[in-house]
């Protein structure tokens, strides 16, 4: 039983929290970018694992993924953390 003033917090959460918040961020700088001086907000590195397909004749699998950080991206991760703590 849970005392008074003591929250669960689920890791979960957390990482649907984060998921969501580089979502919104990347949203947000990839809008804000058409402006021409807050182009530079759509801009950051690539880090990920190219596509490969694996072959095995009777199944096919394809892996790889991208994930692409900009700085409203991040200001969305740190958003979304603070929520969480909030919660």
């Amino acid at each position: 039983m849970k005392g008074y003033g003591q929250h669960y917090r689920s890791a979960w959460l957390l990482v649907i929290l984060l998921i969501l918040g580089g979502i919104v961020g990347g949203l947000i700088g990839h809008a804000l970018s058409s402006v021409q001086h807050l182009a530079f907000l759509n801009q950051g590195p690539g880090i990920g694992l190219p596509v490969t397909t694996l072959n095995l004749d009777f199944l096919t699998l394809t892996f790889g993924f991208t994930f692409k950080v900009n700085p409203v991206s991040i200001l969305g991760f740190i958003a979304a953390f603070i929520i969480y703590l909030r919660l």
